[in-house]
């Protein structure tokens, strides 16, 4: 599972490399550590609004729902959602099916367990620049939108990186934005995306034991 993200560019990188605004630019900040276990936003591309960029809470709840977000991530953990929940659980159903996201990163983070002990890395395209993870959202009763990200089997590279479980975020590449958020595309071609996503080279920075305090890298 994946609970921490990066989104470390700035809002005009963002931007310019999506070809979208942010449709509350003020509220954006860059963030190398996104934490899922604080309440907090990630910044989102959703079926009801593609051509901007927008906010949404980490942590998929029902829609129109009413209780604060830890009220719910302490019965249900919701930051990742896999395939079978979006087609087993009734009302991640209807949010698999009609509210489709893309959330915006520039990375995240992986986990390994080696002789007894973890050490952790950080995953991003060689470039550095921003990609889409598929994601699922929902709107709660106050108008905030929530979200989580969709895990699937890690590939070869990530789990190179990652043996803590098997499960790792879908990147949508930008030739299949439109695919992922569009209105008519068919369940089945969306499952078999999730379940065969198409592979994005990634370079991985392994991290210090004190990057959580210093959010210091080593490349490899």
């Amino acid at each position: 599972m994946i609970y921490k993200l990066s989104n470390a560019a700035e809002k005009n990188e963002i931007e310019k490399a999506f070809g979208i605004p942010f449709k509350y630019p003020n509220l954006y900040t860059q963030n190398p550590l996104i934490h899922g276990f604080h309440e907090t936003n990630l910044s989102v591309v959703t079926m009801d609004n593609q051509s901007e960029i927008t906010f949404a809470i980490w942590g998929l709840m029902p829609q129109n729902f009413r209780e604060d977000w830890y009220i719910f991530q302490n019965n249900a953990n919701t930051l990742n959602v896999q395939l079978q929940d979006l087609e087993q659980v009734e009302w991640m159903k209807e949010s698999f099916s009609q509210r489709r996201c893309l959330i915006v990163v520039t990375g995240f983070y992986t986990h390994m367990i080696n002789n007894g002990n973890t050490c952790s890395y950080y995953l991003c395209k060689p470039s550095e620049e921003p990609f889409f993870l598929a994601g699922v959202y929902n709107k709660l009763e106050d108008g905030f939108l929530c979200s989580a990200l969709i895990t699937g089997k890690t590939n070869s590279f990530v789990s190179s990186y990652h043996n803590i479980s098997n499960l790792a975020p879908i990147i949508v590449p930008e030739d299949s934005t439109s695919f992922w958020l569009s209105n008519a595309s068919k369940m089945e071609d969306l499952k078999d995306f999730i379940q065969n996503p198409p592979e994005v080279k990634l370079k991985a920075n392994l991290m210090s034991n004190e990057f959580f305090l210093n959010n210091i890298t080593y490349d490899l």
